[in-house]
C-alpha cells in the first residue's frame, strides 16, 4: 500500500496540472488580445495626432517658400532663413508621422494574430463565427488604412528633396536673380503640398473612423 500511495498522488498532482495548463492559456489568450487592442488604438490614435502635425507645419512650409518667391531685396533673408527653419521643423514632423505609421502596422499585425489566437479557443460556433467575421471587417479597415498611409509616405521623401534642393540652390547666392530662376521648382513644390495636402486630409479622415471604430 506505500509503494502505491506516491505513485496515485504523483498521477493526482499531473492531472490537475495538465487541467492548469489547459484552462490558463484560455484566458491568457484573451487578456492578451485586449491588450493589443488597446495598444493599436492608442497607436493609432497617436498616428493620427502626428499627421495633423505634418499637415499642420506642411502648410506653414508652403507658406513661407510662397513668400520667399514673392521677396524682395530687403525681406528676402529673413524669409529664406524662416524657410530653411520650417524644412527642418516639417523634416522632423515627417520622421514623427512615418515612426507612427511603421509602429501601428507593426502593432496591428500582433493584434489580429492574437485574436485569431483567441478565436481558436471559442467553443461556441455562433460566438466564434461573429467573431471571425467582426475581425475580417476591423482587419481589411486597418489594411485599406496601411495601405493609403504607405502610398502618401512614398510621395513625402520626394517632396522633401525638392524643397531641400531648393534651400540649398537659393543657400548658395541669395539674390531675386536666383529666386527667379527657382520658379518652377518652387511652383512645383506647391503643386505638391496641394496634392499631398487633399491625399493626407483623406488619410486623417479614415484615422479617425478607424479609432472610432476599431475594439477598444
Amino acid at each position: 500500500m506505500l509503494t502505491y500511495k506516491p505513485i496515485r498522488t504523483l498521477l493526482t498532482v499531473a492531472v490537475c496540472t495538465l487541467a492548469v495548463t489547459v484552462t490558463v492559456p484560455r484566458a491568457g489568450a484573451a487578456d492578451d488580445t485586449f491588450k493589443r487592442s488597446a495598444e493599436l488604438g492608442k497607436r493609432t490614435a497617436k498616428t493620427s495626432e502626428d499627421v495633423n502635425r505634418y499637415i499642420a507645419q506642411l502648410d506653414k512650409t508652403e507658406h513661407m517658400l510662397s513668400s520667399v518667391s514673392q521677396a524682395d531685396g530687403k525681406d528676402l533673408k529673413k524669409r529664406y532663413e524662416s524657410f530653411s527653419g520650417d524644412i527642418k521643423t516639417l523634416e522632423d514632423a515627417q520622421k514623427h508621422a512615418t515612426s507612427d505609421i511603421n509602429e501601428m502596422k507593426t502593432t496591428g499585425a500582433e493584434y489580429f494574430s492574437a485574436w485569431e489566437t483567441s478565436i481558436t479557443q471559442i467553443s461556441d460556433p455562433q460566438l466564434r463565427q461573429a467573431s471571425t467575421e467582426r475581425r475580417t471587417k476591423v482587419m481589411k479597415d486597418h489594411d485599406d488604412l496601411a495601405v493609403s498611409l504607405s502610398d502618401v509616405g512614398s510621395q513625402l521623401e520626394p517632396f522633401m528633396t525638392n524643397l531641400r534642393d531648393i534651400k540649398a540652390f537659393l543657400g548658395t547666392d541669395l539674390s531675386p536673380t536666383n529666386v527667379a530662376k527657382a520658379t518652377d521648382m518652387i511652383q512645383k513644390s506647391q503643386a505638391d503640398v496641394q496634392a499631398l495636402k487633399v491625399k493626407l486630409a483623406a488619410v486623417e479622415t479614415t484615422l479617425q473612423q478607424f479609432v472610432a471604430e476599431a475594439p477598444r
